[in-house]
């Protein structure tokens, strides 16, 4: 596991959803969005949508003006994280961040 993981990769790491759930609320692990979460104790994340994005949607690719602002390659700044999806790919489901 990296620095970010996922409820599936703790489980199969042997982490009991008890253990993951009482370490969220010890204030071990940070919880970035539905089912990723992070060591607590390490620096801020500079880019968390995107961080949540790559861990929640890893078929998809960050493009777009998401991608120049994270290559600061522009001014502008993305209301949504804009995402591209292989054709006849189901949309992805997710609360935050927005996307597109």
């Amino acid at each position: 596991m990296g620095s970010s993981f996922r409820t599936s990769e703790a489980l199969a790491a042997g982490v009991h959803p008890r253990d993951l759930y009482g370490m969220v609320e010890g204030g071990v692990l940070e919880r970035l969005s539905r089912g990723v979460y992070r060591l607590a104790d390490l620096p801020p994340v500079s880019n968390p949508d995107l961080v949540t994005i790559a861990m929640r949607i890893p078929q998809g690719v960050i493009c777009l003006v998401s991608a120049l602002a994270f290559h600061e390659l522009t001014t502008q700044v993305p209301r949504e994280v804009q995402i591209a999806l292989h054709a006849g790919s189901e949309k992805p489901r997710l609360d935050y961040p927005p996307t597109k």
